[in-house]
C-alpha cells in the first residue's frame, strides 16, 4: 500500500518540477549581466567562454541555472533605458482590458439568455457557439479579416478586440454553472412579479461571480498571449503587443532577453494568483449539471 501511495506523489512531483523549471531558469538568468548572457548563449568565442564546447570557431550554448555574479542590470536597462518594451507592455494592456470588460458584461447576459429565455432556435445557435469554440484561431482569421475589411477597421486594435469580445468561452463556462442554479429561485422571482432582467440583475448575476472570475482568468491568459491576430492586423512595429515583440528580443537585444521574459509573464502570474480560488471554484461549478 505504501508503494502505491508513493508513486502518485513521485509522478506529481516530477511533473511539477518539469513545469516549474523553465520559470526558475528564466528568473535565474534574468539576474545575469548582459556580458554573461552573451558569453553563455552567444556564438562568438570570447575569453570568458573559450573553455566551453567550441567547434569550427563557433561557441555552442552553455546552459546554466545560477549566475556567476547576480545583478539587476537587466531590469535596470529594461525599465530605464529601453522604453520600447514599456510601450509594448501598454499595447498588450490596451488589447486585453477592453476584452475583459466587454466579456464581463456580455458573457453572463448571453449565458442567461441561452439558459432561461425560451425561444425556438436557441439550442441550434448555442451548438454553433460550441463549434466556434472548438475551432482553432487560425481557421477564424480569414472571416475575421474579411469582416474587418468591410468595417474598415483593419490595421487597428478594433480588428482584434471585437472578435474577442464575443468569444464563446465565457458563455460556455457561465451557462454550465447556470445549469446547476436552483430553478425554484427563478420561479419564486417570477411569482413575485420580477421581470427577466430584474431576476438576472438581483438573483442570477450575484451568484455567478466564481464563474465570471474563472472566465476572466482564462480570457486574460488567452488574450495576453495573442500572436497571430497581431501579426495579421497590426503592421506598425511600435503598435505590437509584447507577446509579438518578445520573439525579436533574442536577436535584437539578447542582453535583456530574460528580464523581458519575466516582465512578460509576471502579469499573467499575478492574475492567476489573485483568481486561483475563484478559478478552481468556477470550473467545479461549471461541471455541475
Amino acid at each position: 500500500m505504501k508503494k502505491r501511495s508513493v508513486l502518485p506523489v513521485m509522478v506529481v512531483t516530477l511533473a511539477a518540477a518539469v513545469a516549474v523549471f523553465p520559470v526558475l531558469f528564466i528568473l535565474s538568468n534574468s539576474l545575469m549581466s548582459g556580458r554573461e548572457i552573451l558569453s553563455h548563449y552567444g556564438s562568438a568565442v570570447t575569453a570568458a567562454n573559450q573553455n566551453d564546447f567550441i567547434y569550427n570557431d563557433v561557441h555552442f550554448v552553455h546552459f546554466t541555472l545560477l549566475p556567476s555574479n547576480p545583478t539587476l542590470a537587466q531590469y535596470k536597462t529594461l525599465l530605464f533605458y529601453s522604453p520600447v518594451y514599456l510601450r509594448m507592455f501598454w499595447n498588450s494592456l490596451i488589447l486585453v482590458v477592453p476584452v475583459l470588460v466587454g466579456q464581463m458584461v456580455l458573457a453572463p447576459l448571453t449565458a442567461y439568455g441561452f439558459e432561461y429565455v425560451n425561444w425556438k432556435w436557441k439550442e441550434a445557435l448555442y451548438f454553433l457557439y460550441i463549434v466556434i469554440l472548438l475551432m482553432p484561431t487560425q481557421l477564424l482569421m480569414v472571416p475575421n479579416f474579411l469582416v474587418a475589411g468591410w468595417l474598415h477597421i483593419r490595421d487597428s486594435y478594433l480588428a482584434i478586440i471585437l472578435p474577442a469580445l464575443f468569444h464563446p468561452l465565457g458563455v460556455f463556462l457561465v451557462r454550465q454553472q447556470l445549469k446547476g442554479f436552483p430553478r425554484a429561485c427563478m420561479e419564486a422571482a417570477a411569482l413575485d412579479g420580477a421581470t427577466a432582467m430584474q431576476a438576472y440583475r438581483c438573483i442570477v448575476r450575484p451568484n455567478m461571480r466564481s464563474a465570471v472570475a474563472a472566465m476572466l482568468v482564462l480570457l486574460f491568459a488567452d488574450n495576453w498571449n495573442i500572436v497571430d491576430q497581431a501579426v495579421v492586423f497590426i503592421h506598425e512595429t511600435f503598435d505590437n503587443p509584447l507577446s509579438v515583440y518578445l520573439g525579436t528580443v533574442a536577436e535584437a537585444d539578447p542582453g535583456i532577453f530574460f528580464a523581458v521574459s519575466v516582465f512578460y509573464f509576471v502579469p499573467a502570474l499575478v492574475v492567476f494568483l489573485l483568481g486561483e480560488e475563484s478559478l478552481s471554484e468556477g470550473i467545479v461549478l461549471s461541471e455541475m449539471k
